[in-house]
């Protein structure tokens, strides 16, 4: 039986939210594969290049309107039966991905249960109505149990290809450990922080530690690093990395802390299981994973992402300087002397 997913989410960070759910569902399949159906916003072809559970990734349309819905129902629907699917899970509350599994005759169509989604799909009434309220991740973990897949089996992994792992310990085997890495960058202006701070917070962490600090980010981001690394103080301690992402994530998989923004780099990096902290000041901290940390603002944290992109930065990310920021994550970690 060949089994399909279907998330429906825009980020890379919300991707990496689901991956442990997307992974357990594929270890109840006979292959212990299933097909993805993502955005191309997600970067899932590259992201999920090395995962065994992932037999193959077919991009969703991303953009809206009527025609293109449309024209969307019926490109996946046939791309369904193309690929012979006889169950989806679909991880969305949208009446489309139900209505083009049942189109497209398959039999098993496992969803939400939102509004009208419910009527398409091949089992009811097993989500629980408070659950629509709910974070994309809780929604996800309560999905799965619903339908019998407990907590046990939903595990964070990240498979790296060797060839990154390899390359990137030949590149920095002469680089001191420990390694930290920051990410500067994130796509949602109100959830960035100014790149002079990050200067800031780089030399007050260079002054007590003495291994080395990755400043890792996209190819096309190395302009925005070059901002931040042209007012470091201690060069030698400073490594930039504007490399794809299977590089970077070798470089997170051999670091002790990552620091960051609320982005896809965080994500990927706690669900790897290093330490990671984000500059959260314009949205809810990140908690259902123990690698999750955060730096909050002096006047406490956010509570809903509703209408935290309408936060004033000077009460949000403008809030939290570069030593409260240093002072915070110090706090918990022996690393620096």
């Amino acid at each position: 039986m060949k089994t399909a997913v279907i998330h429906s989410y825009n980020g890379m960070g919300d991707l990496i939210w689901h991956l442990p759910y997307i992974h357990a569902v594929a270890r109840q399949t006979k292959e212990k594969k299933v097909i993805l159906f993502s955005k191309k916003t997600t970067n899932a072809r590259e992201l999920l290049s090395a995962d065994p559970y992932i037999k193959k990734i077919i991009n969703l349309d991303d953009t809206r309107g009527l025609f293109t819905n449309l024209f969307s129902f019926f490109k996946i629907s046939k791309s369904l039966k193309k690929n012979n699917i006889e169950k989806i899970w679909i991880f969305h509350e949208s009446i489309k991905y139900a209505l083009a599994s049942l189109s497209a005759g398959i039999k098993e169509r496992l969803g939400y249960e939102y509004g009208l989604q419910k009527f398409f799909l091949s089992k009811k009434n097993i989500m629980p109505k408070s659950s629509k309220i709910e974070r994309p991740f809780e929604k996800a973990r309560i999905f799965l149990d619903s339908h019998e897949i407990k907590k046990d089996k939903i595990k964070p992994n990240f498979f790296i290809e060797k060839k990154s792992l390899l390359k990137i310990k030949k590149k920095y085997k002469k680089k001191s450990k420990p390694w930290i890495v920051i990410s500067s960058t994130n796509k949602a202006d109100f959830k960035k922080w100014p790149n002079e701070r990050f200067s800031k917070l780089i030399n007050l962490i260079s002054k007590s530690f003495k291994g080395t600090i990755f400043i890792i980010g996209a190819p096309d981001e190395k302009k925005f690093i070059n901002e931040i690394t042209y007012n470091l103080k201690n060069s030698k301690k400073i490594v930039p990395s504007c490399v794809p992402l299977h590089e970077n994530a070798a470089i997170i998989y051999n670091s002790s802390l990552f620091i960051g923004l609320d982005s896809g780099a965080y994500n990927l990096s706690a669900l790897m299981g290093t330490t990671s902290y984000a500059i959260m000041g314009a949205s809810p901290p990140l908690k259902h994973l123990p690698t999750y940390k955060a730096v909050i603002p002096p006047t406490g944290e956010v509570k809903n992402i509703v209408g935290a992109d309408k936060i004033p930065k000077e009460k949000g990310m403008k809030s939290i300087s570069s030593e409260y920021a240093f002072d915070c994550i110090k706090k918990e970690t022996s690393l620096f002397k």
